[in-house]
């Protein structure tokens, strides 16, 4: 390689990194890169579609948009991002790409689950079931998944040979893929640990309603299982709080669940990480003696839950001869996103009415301020927010 070449690289491989340092991208240039792939690729493609093709945040999205236009690369127009001539010109001289088909399957977009011919019916019954769901209580890490989300898991599960005639634990259920699991007509034993009685009471009238089989308990996870559930379940499938200690905390509490045999299954929901955090959660999953079987990024999808991009990837960790439990006993320190990394986060009404919330504010969250309207004029609708302030 000349050095006209190598210069060229080097100036390439700067340009990335420093969008990617200007716009605080913990996942480096190679995230910088990939959005540029994608929007060359797309042609014109909005934010949050952005995100969820690429399984960043939107705000991260955002801010490295905004780098972008600031170097020229890319311009905003109605529909979205749109690579400028020089963008153009640097995506395809410089970085080298031109390739822009989509592969994956385009009837499951990458999940391998092709609904069969009942699927509309059920939808459209999980879809009313979801409707009774209370406001998602955001200082417990809820995000409502999409009804298709739960009953994607439900029929993954059931490919895998991890439903009939099974017992399954749901550790957390805010999705409703119990209710999904129950539509699917087969033969299994559910049973709910959630410790938001709100969502077990809605859970129990359904299931009494339908005649579903599911058993629910109210319970806070920090406990240990309740000692009747101990070592009971072929299955599990949890959407943890997505920090390192609730990752910690809800897998100690599925290894108390299972039966103690090679082989035993946890379906795990979790928010797409920075290869640095994601080493971390891998840290977690190892220590507890669990092997990864495969990952499926972009797998749950959520209402809401920008944060994530509205997405999440969907794991199977299997069960080895050296699964251990990490935390035995009652657990006392912090697991929620909120109380670990506190924020505050300012938001304007449609008024230009500003309004503070976060965990150390009158209004914890935006969820909250949609319920009681903006304290100054009483609108409940088009937050906008303004900026996040960290508090750590």
């Amino acid at each position: 390689m000349n050095k006209k070449k190598i210069d060229s690289t080097k100036k390439t491989s700067l340009i990335l990194e420093e969008i990617a340092s200007k716009s605080q991208l913990k996942e480096g240039k190679e995230a910088v890169r990939s959005i540029l792939r994608e929007i060359y690729r797309q042609g014109t493609i909005g934010t949050k579609s952005l995100a969820r093709k690429i399984h960043l945040p939107i705000p991260t999205v955002a801010a490295v948009r905004k780098e972008l236009e600031n170097t020229r690369l890319i311009d905003r127009v109605k529909k979205g991002a749109i690579l400028t001539e020089s963008g153009l010109m640097f995506v395809t001289k410089e970085l080298r790409i031109s390739f822009v088909n989509d592969l994956l399957c385009k009837t499951c977009g990458g999940t391998r689950i092709e609904f069969p011919y009942e699927f509309d019916d059920i939808i459209s019954k999980l879809r009313s079931f979801t409707e009774l769901r209370p406001t998602p209580n955001t200082s417990l890490d809820q995000a409502f998944g999409l009804p298709i989300t739960a009953l994607r898991r439900a029929y993954f599960m059931l490919q895998n040979n991890d439903l009939e005639g099974r017992k399954i634990l749901l550790l957390g259920d805010d999705d409703f893929t119990s209710l999904a699991i129950a539509l699917l007509n087969i033969t299994t034993d559910v049973t709910v640990l959630d410790i938001d009685m709100r969502l077990t009471d809605v859970i129990e009238e359904i299931a009494d309603e339908n005649s579903y089989q599911i058993k629910c308990y109210n319970h806070d996870l920090r406990k240990p299982i309740p000692d009747e559930l101990k070592g009971q379940f072929d299955t599990i499938l949890t959407d943890p709080p997505y920090t390192i200690p609730g990752l910690e905390l809800f897998l100690s509490r599925a290894v108390q669940a299972l039966k103690k045999e090679i082989g035993r299954k946890i379906y795990l929901a979790f928010a797409h990480r920075a290869p640095n955090d994601l080493f971390e959660f891998q840290r977690v999953i190892t220590n507890h003696g669990l092997a990864f079987q495969e990952m499926i990024p972009g797998f749950n999808l959520y209402e809401g839950a920008e944060i994530h991009g509205n997405t999440t990837s969907l794991m199977v960790l299997v069960t080895t001869s050296n699964t251990r439990t990490i935390i035995e006993k009652e657990y006392k320190d912090m697991i929620y996103t909120g109380e670990i990394r506190p924020t505050t986060r300012i938001y304007s009404c449609l008024n230009k009415h500003l309004t503070r919330i976060g965990t150390t504010e009158k209004i914890k969250s935006i969820e909250k301020l949609k319920e009681l309207g903006c304290p100054i004029c009483g609108v409940k609708d088009s937050f906008t927010r303004i900026t996040k302030e960290n508090l750590e």
